[in-house]
């Protein structure tokens, strides 16, 4: 890629980070002090627009398979790289439920604080059943929540166990649960990956030389909260595992560049 073109990307993506930072700081505390859902909608059509206009300036490109179960709050899905939560907020509004480590990353730590994400200490299990209360609570309200279950991320050649404990909120609420499968393709399968020790702004550069992102999303049949938390996580799990499985690129799809 050319280096001229990169230096742009990275301008472009530098003046939406400021952009983020402005709004998170300013805008959308003052319409949460507003309250009432047109500052709700506006403030969801912010996130949504900035997330997409991320997608834009990276060439990142939602290849759809499926479609989102409206009647689904709760959606779960494997997680591979920080670009999985640029590319689910790019398709409507949502809180994403992260591990407390988040909060820590530049930038995009301080980007999830200021949108409202909901922070879960790994290990601790009385602060899980805290979060999950929230969660519930946002649940009932209509939000939609975005969890990653893993706990972490991968490679993407693999899913780990699903912890169990947060889709407590999906019985408490008594919220459908949709499992969302994430594959990168093409450069971005090697590059994607954010994982161990990888530090964000390297990172970031890295993903800056790519021409082209292709991310395959599918959507699997939403599920009912069931009778327990465990089993719960371990459908949700290989309903994501059978759709990596079962994954062609070849077959039809929607693409999607927000």
């Amino acid at each position: 890629m050319g280096r001229c073109r990169s230096w742009l990307k990275a301008l472009a993506i530098a003046a939406m980070f400021a952009a983020g930072i402005a709004a998170v700081s300013t805008l959308m505390p003052a319409l949460r002090l507003l309250a009432g859902r047109r500052a709700a909608a506006f403030n969801d059509a912010i996130v949504v627009s900035w997330n997409r206009a991320v997608c834009r300036i990276l060439n990142l490109h939602l290849h759809i398979h499926g479609r989102p179960d409206g009647n689904a709050r709760l959606v779960v899905a494997n997680h591979v790289s920080w670009l999985d939560i640029i590319a689910l907020g790019a398709q409507g509004p949502c809180l994403f439920v992260a591990k407390r480590e988040v909060a820590d990353w530049p930038i995009m730590g301080y980007l999830a604080k200021g949108i409202g994400t909901l922070f879960v200490q790994r290990g601790d299990a009385a602060q899980s059943a805290a979060v999950a209360e929230q969660m519930a609570w946002q649940l009932r309200q209509g939000k939609r929540l975005v969890l990653f279950p893993e706990g972490t991320t991968t490679t993407g050649d693999r899913v780990l166990r699903f912890h169990g404990k947060l889709f407590q909120a999906a019985q408490l609420a008594g919220a459908r649960v949709q499992a969302v499968a994430l594959r990168y393709h093409g450069e971005a399968r090697e590059c994607a990956p954010f994982v161990g020790e990888d530090e964000f702004l390297p990172h970031l550069l890295g993903i800056l030389q790519l021409d082209r992102i292709d991310l395959h999303v599918h959507y699997c049949a939403s599920v009912a909260p069931g009778p327990g938390r465990n089993e719960l996580a371990q459908t949700t799990r290989r309903q994501i595992v059978a759709a990596l499985e079962t994954h062609s690129p070849s077959c039809g799809l929607a693409v999607m560049n927000p």
